[in-house]
């Protein structure tokens, strides 16, 4: 009969395998094409874009703790792109800029659109081929997993949405695919989500789209500058509650069919 140190050993390796397995799995560059957006890997001519969002107070007013104290410049979101492929290259991180089609914008928002804000057609190169914006399309934000751990089967999801596309069903959308690829794809049992209590926004989807509680509160955890702190309020999504019941409820919100 097997000691404990064999069990506790055997256990282990198991691990160790299938945490090489989960990082065997994130790709250097991964697109998701969908009827009403576009996630595609981040690319120095989404820069002035990103700044544009990361500068805008309405936009960032949930994540003071990510403002810089003069805003961004397309070279400070151009060194901030670099490091996070350089994350993803060494499997911690899974990175999309969040794009819309023109002819996808919502009627309400088009008057809000400068002519020049929109990009030309291209084909993005992905690890699994490509994908064709097959017409001008407009950056609206990022999006993807963060801190992963292989090993442990977890990571975090995060957003950061232009606050003209919000209430579009945008953001629902581009976490529903980061949070599917990270479960189906990738295999992961845990996926925490981040935010303030200011943030009635994201608190509310969480718990009443997901159907998820607040796992923890983190007392004065985030830096806002200037000698002041926010307090963390920190979600988690299991697998076994992705497939049971949220991924249907999202799809339901989504109104997304099969």
């Amino acid at each position: 009969m097997a000691d404990q140190s064999q069990v506790l050993s055997a256990g282990l390796i198991e691990r160790q395998r299938v945490g090489q397995h989960t990082e065997d799995l994130v790709p250097k560059r991964h697109g998701v094409s969908d009827a009403l957006i576009m996630l595609l890997p981040p690319e120095e001519d989404h820069d002035l874009a990103m700044a544009r969002i990361f500068s805008d107070p309405v936009a960032m007013g949930n994540l003071e703790f990510k403002m810089l104290p003069n805003g961004y410049t397309a070279k400070d979101i151009a060194a901030r792109r670099l490091d996070r492929d350089e994350r993803q290259v060494k499997k911690e991180q899974v990175n999309y800029t969040v794009i819309v089609k023109k002819s996808l914008v919502p009627e309400h928002v088009v008057s809000l659109i400068d002519d020049d804000e929109y990009l030309p057609p291209k084909r993005v190169l992905i690890d699994s081929g490509h994908i064709d914006v097959d017409e001008p399309y407009l950056v609206v934000g990022c999006c993807g997993l963060l801190n992963m751990d292989a090993f442990n089967r977890s990571a975090s999801v995060g957003i950061i949405l232009d606050s003209r596309f919000w209430r579009t069903g945008i953001s629902s959308a581009a976490l529903y695919y980061s949070l599917k690829f990270g479960f189906d794809d990738l295999k992961l049992h845990r996926i925490g989500i981040e935010t303030t209590e200011k943030n009635a926004g994201m608190r509310g989807w969480t718990e009443n789209v997901l159907g998820i509680h607040v796992e923890s509160i983190r007392k004065e955890s985030l830096y806002l500058g200037n000698g002041k702190f926010v307090d963390s309020w920190d979600y988690a999504i299991f697998d076994y509650q992705w497939h049971g019941r949220a991924e249907a409820r999202l799809r339901s919100k989504l109104r997304m069919v099969g």
